[in-house]
């Protein structure tokens, strides 16, 4: 019976040190882990981070705005404003540079043509469902020829199961027909 009970505590005890050893990199670890890479990256460039929407030309360096939990937008460029706005059927080209976080990033995407001829189309639904944070920052950058920065974590990036931020140099053109 002594054999039965230490067999029975031996097991749990490995049971429960195995989790613990999991647990260090269970998804809500590496969220957290996601988090303080993002903050360690705006920390890292003088980002500051705003809360409500400049105007189109008083978007002052550095200032990133916060569209969602951990997701940032800063606009560089403009565009065209003397065309209107983007509306949810526009075909939306999209070049864009994604780069890791990291205090030496990799460029893991590039915008040259020698690289993608032909830039990714979207309408702001399929962007809404390819990438949330996109489509945030899409959303305020609005003309043809906008540019802009984005800091965004996974849950609203591409579609992946790795946690891993990414920041994303993004310029817009808008096709209509």
């Amino acid at each position: 019976m002594k054999r039965i009970v230490l067999f029975i505590f031996s097991a749990a005890a490995l049971v429960m040190l195995g989790s613990c050893n999991r647990s260090a990199t269970s998804y809500a670890n590496q969220l957290k882990a996601e988090k303080k890479l993002i903050e360690q990256y705006i920390k890292h460039n003088n980002i500051v981070i705003i809360h409500e929407e400049p105007a189109y030309d008083e978007w002052k360096e550095n200032e990133y705005l916060e569209l969602a939990d951990y997701c940032y937008f800063h606009l560089t460029q403009q565009g065209d404003t003397t065309t209107d706005a983007i509306t949810a059927n526009d075909n939306l080209n999209v070049r864009y540079r994604q780069y890791t976080l990291v205090e030496n990033a990799d460029t893991l995407s590039y915008w040259n043509t020698n690289e993608a001829p032909y830039p990714m189309e979207y309408t702001l639904a399929t962007v809404y469902r390819a990438c949330e944070g996109w489509y945030y920052a899409l959303l305020r950058m609005k003309y043809t020829g906008a540019e802009g920065k984005l800091i965004c974590p996974s849950k609203l990036g591409p579609s992946s199961k790795d946690v891993i931020p990414y920041g994303y140099d993004l310029k817009l053109q808008v096709r209509r027909f």
